[in-house]
């Protein structure tokens, strides 16, 4: 877990867990009150973790070439530059996110809006960014994440008020997820899949490029 403690997340969300809404399931909406959250200092990835995302050391290790990258995305769901490289994913589940990969199963980011079919109509109006966090807090705990691990902040993304919800699961896969609202109040759904070698450089990717 050390890996994970070095996202530096300034806050511990402290969310209700029971009965919450899976991001793509068919559970039930969570209905209790999460409890007050206090604003941090936004996100920051210390220079260790960050350095060389980037950009590579040329051969000659005298000269730095950036990246090529390209941007992938699409209006209502937001768009973010990954290296010119990474391809279409497909989920087998049937995941309707806008979703590329490094070429790997492992390596994913995915855009999305936050699911509300399964939240009743007279309730998706006042359904706030802290009930989608419950949802996915619990939807990662139900798809086996170790329950230590998962865990949540405030952030800041696109100039944006967002919540972050990770975890670690069993196989040593990561998964960091952000929820906002858009000017329109659309939930946004933001996720970042990676192993230990790779999830920094995603996550940096998603905070560095993220636009709505």
């Amino acid at each position: 877990m050390k890996r994970l403690a070095k996202l530096a997340l300034a806050l511990t969300l402290s969310l209700s867990l029971a009965g919450a809404l899976g991001c793509s399931s068919g559970s039930q909406q969570d209905t209790s009150d999460s409890e007050s959250i206090e604003k941090e200092e936004d996100v920051v990835l210390s220079e260790e973790d960050v350095a060389g995302t980037d950009e590579t050391e040329a051969d000659s290790g005298e000269t730095e070439a950036v990246t090529a990258t390209k941007q992938i995305g699409a209006k209502g769901v937001g768009f973010v530059s990954v290296p010119e490289n990474w391809v279409e994913f497909n989920d087998v589940d049937g995941n309707t996110s806008i979703q590329w990969c490094d070429g790997t199963p492992y390596t994913v980011i995915s855009l999305n809006t936050f699911d509300l079919d399964s939240v009743p109509e007279e309730e998706r109006a006042g359904y706030t960014t802290e009930d989608a966090a419950n949802s996915v807090w619990q939807n990662m705990l139900n798809d086996g994440a170790v329950e230590d691990s998962v865990q949540g902040a405030r952030v800041t993304l696109a100039d944006h008020d967002a919540l972050q919800v990770y975890g670690i699961y069993p196989d040593g896969s990561y998964l960091v997820t952000w929820l906002l609202q858009d000017e329109e109040g659309v939930l946004r759904y933001v996720a970042a899949e990676g192993t230990e070698e790779t999830i920094m450089d995603t996550v940096t990717m998603v905070q560095d490029t993220y636009q709505l």
